[in-house]
C-alpha cells in the first residue's frame, strides 16, 4: 500500500474488504447499530424537524420509490436519504464515537438503505458497507481531531467526515472500481461541511441527515465517471489540510484491517448529546442512592472534560433543542425528576420552574484528569449535607456499551410508541436477523420496501419510561 496515496489506500482497503474476514464482534456491532438506527429512526419520524423537512422534499421529488420509515410516504432515493438521516438524528439518540463526536450511524444506514430500495443487496454486504463507511469515518475524524491532530471545534465532525464515508459504503455495494471509490470519497469531501452554530436548532440533526444525501450523491456520481482529485483527504487543499489545525494523516491507515476504530462507536443510552452522558449518567447514580427534593439542594457542582464544557455547558436553555446539549439542564432535570428520558428534553421540562431553578444553582468546571465519557457530580444541601457520585467512564461509553437486552429495550421503547408493541416486536426480529436475509429491500414488508406501509400517528413517545437505558 506504500506506494499509493492515503485516499487510494482507503479506496484499496474498501475495495478488498470481505464480510468473511471482520471479527465476530465487529460483524455483530454491525446488526446492533443497524438496530439502534431503525429505532431511532421511527422515534424521531414524528419531530417537527422531520415534519418540516419532508413537506419540502415531498414537492421537490422527481419520484417517490423509496420509504421514509415511519411515515406512509415516500420521497426519492436522495430525499429519502436525508429526510431518515433527520428522523434518526433528531432526538439526539443515534450513536457516537466519543473521542471525536462524530456520529456515523445517521447518515450511513439511511443511504445504503434508500440504495438497497432500489438495487438487490444482501443483508451481509449491507452491514458489511455499514461498517466500511462507519470505519472510513472514524479513522477520519480522528485524523483531523485525536492528539495529535487538532482542528476548530465549531466545524461539525459528522458534517466534515459523513460523506466521505457514506460514498465509500454506497460505493462497495455498488461495485465501484478502487479509482472510482476514490472518486467518490473526494466527492464527499468537496461536500464537507457544518457547523457547531447549528446547535440549538433543527440544523443539527440536519448536518448529519445532509451527509448521507451527500455521500449516496457522490458514489452514483462516480460510478458514472465523474471524476475528482486523487487524494482528495491529504493533498495540499484536501479536506485534512483545509479543516484541520494539525492533523495526522496517518490515522487513516494505520492498520487497516487490524484495528477497527468503529468499534468505539457507542449507542447512546440518553437522548441527548453524547457529551452529557457522563452527567447523567452520575445524576442517576445520585438519585439512585440518595432521597433529597431539588428544593433542599444549595448547589450542584459538576467536574467535567474540557469538550463538556465548551460544547454542552449551556446554563440557560431555552427549549428541548438548546436542551440536548447542556450538562446543566440535564443535571437539573435528573436531580429533580429522578429520570433521563424524552420527558427530560422536552420544552415542558426545559421550562419547568422546579427545573429552571435548580438548574441556577448548577456549576461547571474542567477537570484535566477526566476523559470525555467521566464526569463528576456533587450536591450539597442547605442543611451541609453533601452528595457525590462519579461516572468512571459512563454508561454507553467503549468500556460500559449497552448490553444487546438495553438496546433491545431501547428499540421497543421508541418504535412501540409509534406502530405498537406488535409490529415493534415483529421489526425487532427482521433487523436483529438482517445478516441472514437474501434482499434487505425486500426485508421487512411493511416497514420498509415496495409493500411498506405504515399508519401514522401524533402519539409520540407514548411508551417511554424516562429512565434512559443504564446499566446497573
Amino acid at each position: 500500500m506504500d506506494e499509493l496515496n492515503q485516499t487510494s489506500q482507503l479506496a484499496r482497503f474498501v475495495h478488498r474488504s470481505r464480510w468473511s474476514e471482520l471479527p465476530p464482534a465487529v460483524q455483530h456491532e454491525a446488526v446492533r447499530a443497524f438496530v439502534n438506527w431503525m429505532g431511532c429512526a421511527h422515534g424521531g419520524a414524528l419531530h417537527p424537524a422531520v415534519e418540516s423537512a419532508l413537506s419540502t422534499l415531498e414537492g421537490l421529488a422527481p419520484s417517490k420509490t423509496c420509504t421514509v420509515i415511519g411515515r406512509s410516504r415516500r420521497l426519492d432515493m436522495l430525499g429519502a436519504a436525508l429526510l431518515n438521516g433527520l428522523s434518526a438524528s433528531a432526538h439526539a439518540f443515534d450513536d457516537a464515537h466519543l473521542k471525536t463526536v462524530a456520529h456515523p450511524g445517521a447518515p450511513t444506514v439511511a443511504a445504503l438503505l434508500a440504495h438497497a430500495e432500489q438495487h438487490p443487496v444482501s443483508g451481509v454486504d449491507f452491514l458489511h458497507a455499514l461498517v466500511l463507511s462507519s470505519e472510513v469515518q472514524c479513522r477520519l475524524a480522528c485524523a483531523l481531531s485525536v492528539a495529535p491532530a487538532s482542528c476548530d471545534l465549531g466545524w461539525y465532525m459528522t458534517g466534515v467526515t459523513g460523506a466521505v464515508g457514506v460514498a465509500a459504503g454506497v460505493g462497495k455495494l455498488m461495485g465501484l472500481s478502487e479509482r472510482q471509490l476514490a472518486w467518490g470519497m473526494g466527492l464527499g469531501a468537496m461536500q464537507a461541511g457544518g457547523l457547531r452554530a447549528s446547535h440549538g436548532t433543527m440544523s443539527c440533526a440536519f448536518i448529519p441527515a445532509d451527509a448521507g444525501r451527500n455521500g449516496l450523491l457522490a458514489a452514483r456520481l462516480a460510478a458514472n465517471g465523474f471524476t475528482c482529485h486523487e487524494d482528495a483527504l491529504t493533498a495540499r487543499h484536501g479536506l485534512l489540510p483545509v479543516f484541520g489545525d494539525r492533523v495526522h494523516p496517518q490515522a487513516l491507515t494505520d492498520r487497516l484491517g487490524r484495528h477497527w476504530e468503529c468499534m468505539n462507536v457507542s449507542l447512546k443510552p440518553f437522548p441527548s448529546g453524547c457529551l452529557t452522558h457522563a452527567v447523567i449518567d452520575a445524576c442517576m447514580e445520585l438519585v439512585g442512592q440518595y432521597t433529597f427534593a431539588s428544593i433542599d439542594v444549595e448547589r450542584v457542582d459538576l467536574q467535567v472534560h474540557r469538550l463538556a464544557l465548551e460544547l454542552t455547558g449551556r446554563a440557560e436553555p431555552r427549549h428541548s433543542y438548546d436542551a440536548q446539549g447542556s450538562i446543566q439542564h440535564w443535571a437539573a432535570a435528573v436531580l429533580h425528576r429522578r429520570r433521563a428520558g424524552f420527558n427530560e428534553a422536552s420544552d415542558s421540562c426545559v421550562l419547568d420552574p422546579a427545573v429552571v431553578s435548580l438548574r441556577r444553582r448548577v456549576f461547571a468546571v474542567v477537570a484535566e484528569d477526566l476523559t470525555s465519557d467521566e464526569a463528576r457530580v456533587a450536591v450539597t444541601l442547605r442543611d451541609g449535607r453533601r452528595f457525590e457520585a462519579a461516572a468512571l467512564p459512563c454508561v454507553g461509553s467503549t468500556q460500559r456499551p449497552m448490553t444487546d437486552e438495553q438496546l433491545q429495550a431501547k428499540f421497543l421503547d421508541q418504535t412501540s410508541a409509534l406502530i405498537g408493541i406488535e409490529r415493534a416486536v415483529e421489526l425487532s426480529g427482521y433487523c436483529w436477523n438482517l445478516a441472514t436475509v437474501v434482499d434487505v429491500g425486500c426485508a421487512a414488508p411493511g416497514f420498509w420496501g415496495p409493500t411498506a406501509s405504515v399508519k401514522e400517528t401524533d402519539q409520540t413517545h407514548a411508551g417511554d419510561t424516562g429512565r434512559g437505558y443504564r446499566l446497573s
